[in-house]
């Protein structure tokens, strides 16, 4: 009995180193692996080689630019004698039409004979003028019908302000005188003279001497025009 007992605790003995000393192996293994580093894939780069141009594009050529054909030359002097004449003929093409025009508008105006007709000043004018108002043109003619009563109210007005002669207030002395001179577009005047006089060289004197201050009250034409008025003297 004693050696069946001393038998079983061998045989228990050598099994427990068995299992023991596998049991170390295993974990020396697991150890092992767990210590082992891990293996990098390893990636190759592979240099391209450009590839070949297309023959298409090898055998293309550039094209060829068409040079400019050189242009005539055309001298400064030449411009300018151009550029002058295009401005002359300009010029004249608008003066053309501007007279056109206002011929056509004064005739407009004048066939509205009611409105401008004063058979008063149509006769003053004859009078004055006789047969030479005729030969007037219808631009003038326009222009003294329409500042025949102007002329005479603002020489009148300037001789209320420069005063009656002195000489002929203590005389007494009254009258009338025609004076005529030619009216410019630009505002001067020139032939200035009495052609009827009013008897009394003081009065005629003084009229020039108005009609030198008063001119530049009168409107202008728009083309020379002979004025021809009266000047009255009245002592009141």
């Amino acid at each position: 009995m004693k050696k069946i007992l001393a038998a079983f605790i061998i045989s228990l003995l050598i099994h427990s180193f068995f299992i023991y000393s596998f049991n170390d192996i295993k974990n020396e293994e697991k150890k092992e692996q767990t210590e082992k580093p891990h293996n990098t894939s390893e990636v190759k780069f592979v240099k391209l080689t450009p590839s070949e141009p297309i023959a298409s594009q090898k055998e293309a050529k550039p094209l060829k630019k068409e040079e400019p054909k050189p242009k005539k030359e055309i001298t400064k002097e030449k411009v300018e004698i151009k550029e002058l004449k295009e401005a002359k003929s300009f010029q004249e093409k608008i003066l053309k039409e501007s007279s056109k025009l206002q011929e056509q508008t004064l005739e407009n105006f004048l066939s509205q004979k009611d409105t401008i007709y004063n058979s008063e000043v149509f006769n003053e004018l004859k009078e004055l003028y006789g047969k030479e108002y005729d030969d007037f043109t219808t631009v003038q003619k326009a222009y003294l019908e329409k500042n025949i009563n102007n002329f005479q109210i603002i020489t009148q007005r300037v001789l209320n302000r420069l005063g009656y002669p002195h000489e002929a207030v203590r005389l007494k002395i009254t009258g009338i005188n025609i004076v005529e001179f030619i009216f410019h577009p630009n505002g001067d005047i020139s032939d200035l003279r009495i052609i009827q006089s009013s008897g009394y060289s003081i009065l005629d004197n003084r009229t020039l001497e108005l009609i030198q201050i008063a001119y530049k009250e009168y409107p202008k034409p728009q083309t020379p025009t002979l004025l021809r008025f009266k000047v009255f003297y009245r002592l009141y």
